[in-house]
């Protein structure tokens, strides 16, 4: 298929057909891991496997439908407006990093704070103590 063409969401190819089945059954089991207990460690680790399965065959469909390289992503991006997988789940992962780095940093200004505090009131109980 040529990547000038669109595929058609009616009249759709089979690459777009597989496409959008592997986008379901990809969303299937990342929300199937997410939503599953902590406690439920088999089941989730299946989950993950089956997601990292499914984000591999959506990646090959995409190649398939639009093309691979930076011609087949920009026009996946133009036509479905969306990214393509491995820069999604590189997204995905970038901002999950960023949460974490957000969260050590409020950490440890919250510590850096609570150091102070102390600090100033040890200070003032011995201002006061030498006061008096």
């Amino acid at each position: 298929m040529s990547v000038i063409a669109a595929p058609d969401a009616h009249g759709a190819g089979p690459e777009v057909a597989e496409l959008d089945d592997a986008r379901e059954a990809l969303d299937y089991w990342e929300a199937r891991a997410t939503a599953l207990p902590r406690l439920a460690v088999s089941d989730r680790r299946e989950a993950r496997a089956m997601a990292m399965r499914w984000r591999a065959r959506v990646t090959d469909a995409e190649r398939a439908a639009y093309g691979a390289g930076l011609r087949g992503a920009l026009a996946l991006m133009i036509y479905e407006l969306r990214l393509p997988e491995p820069a999604r789940q590189a997204g995905r992962h970038a901002a999950r990093r960023a949460r974490q780095a957000a969260l050590v940093v409020a950490v440890a200004v919250l510590a850096v704070l609570a150091t102070m505090v102390a600090v100033f009131v040890t200070l003032a109980s011995a201002l006061v103590g030498a006061l008096t």
